[in-house]
């Protein structure tokens, strides 16, 4: 189906709903309602709001004591790292994983083609750390002993998965990171989502941060992912929401094989999302770490930053479908649109008063979130801070539009085709 049918079919059931209601209703019941809702939305995220910040100050950056762990008993971890290409700060970020704070784990580096460029960052990393147990995989093989088992399989539609599946087979451990080639690690990373995997939990994720950068577009990102996207992710994990990324998560392998392993992951576009759910279903618990995973891409721009939200969008929208509905009305500027007109039809207010006072209220708010989740000085001005604010809600709507008309994503240079229920296809 097209993103033009398919928005048409929403369009019209939309307009017979409204309908249905309007006649119903006269028309100041209907504007009362169309009030009252918008006041209840309102209210529903301050308290979204005021959830993430306590949430935030009580759980983060909370590592814990050395005097409290038994390194001898720690269990062995498998660290998945899956790379295509050469970022400017793949030889940062990878070295990283080598200095872990942890006495037990194992790196295995899955690369597509033996002509990728980033073999010549693993190897010569790989040489001068040759206490860390760590192995090279490319297309299926095993670059250590050059076994060809598995070679060019290909597990479903999910590029990720397919790149993951030959070191995936090869994991000594039961516990698994997956981690994103463009991510950097703290020491304390690695036993800090260890110390989380209590006997009830399944998985454990992190956080999504930035690591500090210099540009606008390095601000923006910061701004974003640790003001309305921390919000919206802290708040889900408080009240126990599904809610796990796939830049850094530590689940137990057997909860993916007995729900078909990696092969019935692949289908889809959102594994992370997916990985949740069967952890779920498994009666196991997810459990945040108190350590945020850092994002350190060596290319940022403005231009990446809105493809990036076009496609996070469509991913949303195909996965979770009542966001086309539940996110737009969200946003602070069409909720305070919404919110101006409905407190001055029912209580009088000044409209413009209003919408004034809630977008610096937002601001506020969203700049206290930022620091919580910083932990830190930030390494911009607080009218930087502004502008990037600013420009990421004045670009939202805009966005999400794009994203809501697309059906197709690229991703690595391959062009996907997204289906309902989050399953993709590959188009060529």
């Amino acid at each position: 189906m097209s993103g033009y049918v398919w928005y048409d079919v929403f369009y019209s059931t939309t307009q017979r709903m409204m309908a249905y209601v309007w006649a119903m209703m006269d028309t100041s019941m209907v504007f009362c309602f169309l009030a009252s809702v918008g006041i209840f939305v309102y209210l529903l995220l301050i308290l979204s709001h005021i959830i993430s910040i306590i949430y935030g100050k009580l759980h983060l950056h909370r590592l814990p004591s050395a005097t409290n762990i038994v390194w001898e008993e720690l269990p062995g971890v498998t660290i998945l790292k899956p790379l295509v290409g050469v970022d400017p700060n793949l030889k940062e970020n990878l070295e990283t994983f080598f200095n872990l704070n942890y006495p037990k784990y194992e790196i295995l580096i899955c690369l597509q083609d033996e002509g990728d460029p980033a073999v010549k960052i693993v190897e010569p990393l790989m040489e001068r750390y040759p206490d860390v147990d760590s192995q090279l995989f490319i297309e299926s093989w095993n670059a250590n002993n050059r076994t060809e088992e598995g070679r060019n399989t290909r597990i479903g539609a999910n590029p990720k998965l397919n790149n993951l599946m030959s070191g995936y087979k090869a994991a000594k451990y039961n516990l698994i990171l997956i981690s994103d080639s463009g991510i950097n690690a703290t020491k304390d990373t690695l036993l800090d989502m260890v110390m989380h995997m209590t006997p009830g939990v399944g998985i454990v994720h992190q956080l999504p941060f930035t690591c500090d950068r210099k540009g606008f577009s390095c601000t923006l990102e910061k701004v974003f992912f640790g003001g309305w996207h921390a919000r919206m992710y802290l708040t889900m994990c408080a009240i126990r929401t599904n809610c796990v990324t796939g830049m850094s998560n530590l689940i137990r392998k057997s909860i993916i094989d007995d729900n078909g392993g990696l092969e019935g992951l692949s289908k889809y576009i959102a594994e992370d999302f997916y990985m949740g759910l069967i952890t779920l279903k498994s009666g196991y618990k997810q459990q945040l770490s108190s350590l945020p995973v850092l994002q350190n891409s060596g290319i940022s721009s403005l231009e990446n930053f809105q493809k990036r939200m076009i496609r996070w969008t469509q991913i949303r929208i195909s996965t979770v479908p009542t966001i086309l509905i539940a996110e737009p009305i969200t946003e602070s500027i069409a909720l305070g649109i919404w919110n101006s007109w409905s407190f001055n039809y029912l209580f009088g207010l000044d409209p413009i008063l209003f919408f004034l006072s809630h977008i610096s209220t937002w601001m506020l708010l969203g700049f206290i979130q930022l620091r919580i989740v910083q932990n830190d000085k930030l390494n911009f001005s607080k009218f930087d801070f502004v502008v990037a604010w600013l420009y990421r809600e004045l670009m939202t709507p805009y966005l999400f539009m794009k994203g809501m008309m697309k059906t197709t994503v690229t991703w690595r240079n391959q062009t996907y085709r997204l289906k309902w229920g989050g399953e993709l296809e590959e188009v060529r």
